[in-house]
């Protein structure tokens, strides 16, 4: 292993982390993220009695794990998932952390996130502006707009905000670095009006995004998808999961962390200072009830949101 991976991996290990030595350390990796996933294994081995399991790709954010992945899940105390897609967004990953286990998410990571500086950042800080954040998004409306021509509204009356630190170091932590953001969901069939995706979509023939995708929401679902070549693929990769839940406009989402920059990977790029995110598909982390397997992020450039009568973005600045 090379010394500049070694080292990202030792700061997911001790500082995203915060790996004991008699703790239980679980990495799950599959045959694509294989490099990844025993490169953390190793570095976990030199410190802990820790276990790795490879598994078989899974088809899409969110899908499950299998029940034996699910079941070594349950028994860790921490959790690497060093896995192509992601499971944060699944019932295993929740009940595990239910049970107190801490859980880092590496899903579609590269080597060279493991080098460069997205990684390296003042995760002490981070988690005092995501707590700071979090405060000023809860309340009863929310609207974004952008220059790409975003202008999008909805109710998050009686919703929560979801924290993602970037460190998991309390018991039932679950965090996604370089990912370190705060979330709400939408209230039922409340979200509408028209989304403009000019950053990134983490799916397969899309990444960073170069033709706007326009999206038009109406009572809580994606009605219309619009664009070039990119609204093409995302709207066959939608249809393709022959579920309508897919849809649902789940989660509002602020990304905060200054070293992080739009790659076309998805715990990078949801995490970019600057930019926001609406998911769709699956919302049980938000406050919902959509239990689709499904959990697809979709990032704009440059908003301003307000929450009631006060920012919380203006032109992709903190207010």
């Amino acid at each position: 292993m090379g010394k500049e991976i070694l080292e990202g991996c030792k700061v997911l290990l001790h500082t995203c982390g915060a790996v004991q030595p008699e703790e239980k350390v679980l990495v799950i990796t599959d045959e694509t993220s294989k490099e990844i996933g025993e490169a953390m294994y190793a570095c976990a081995s030199e410190y802990t009695d820790a276990t790795l399991i490879c598994t078989k790709d899974r088809t899409t954010h969110g899908e499950a794990p299998t029940a034996c992945v699910a079941a070594a899940m349950a028994a860790a105390d921490v959790i690497f998932s060093a896995t192509t897609f992601s499971l944060y967004n699944t019932d295993a990953r929740i009940e595990a952390c239910k049970n107190g286990a801490r859980y880092i998410n590496m899903a579609d990571y590269s080597l060279e996130m493991l080098k460069q500086g997205c990684l390296f950042t003042d995760w002490d800080q981070i988690r005092k502006v995501v707590d700071e954040t979090a405060e000023k998004i809860v309340g009863k409306e929310l609207r974004i707009t952008t220059p790409a021509g975003t202008d999008f509204w909805t109710s998050i009356e009686g919703r929560h905000a979801d924290v993602g630190y970037g460190t998991s170091i309390h018991k039932g932590e679950a965090s996604s670095p370089p990912d370190a953001e705060c979330a709400v969901g939408p209230a039922d069939d409340t979200a509408k009006g028209i989304l403009v995706i000019d950053g990134s979509i983490p799916l397969p023939g899309l990444g960073i995004i170069k033709e706007p995708i326009r999206l038009q929401v109406e009572k809580g679902y994606i009605t219309k998808i619009e664009g070039g070549k990119e609204a093409d693929i995302l709207r066959e990769a939608l249809a393709a999961f022959n579920d309508p839940r897919v849809y649902l406009a789940a989660e509002v989402g602020f990304g905060l962390n200054p070293a992080a920059s739009l790659s076309g990977r998805m715990l990078e790029d949801e995490g970019v200072y600057g930019t926001m995110h609406i998911g769709i598909g699956n919302n049980l982390a938000y406050g919902g009830s959509c239990n689709t397997p499904i959990h697809i992020d979709l990032i704009m450039k440059q908003p301003t949101c307000i929450v009631d009568d006060h920012y919380v973005y203006k032109d992709g600045e903190l207010v």
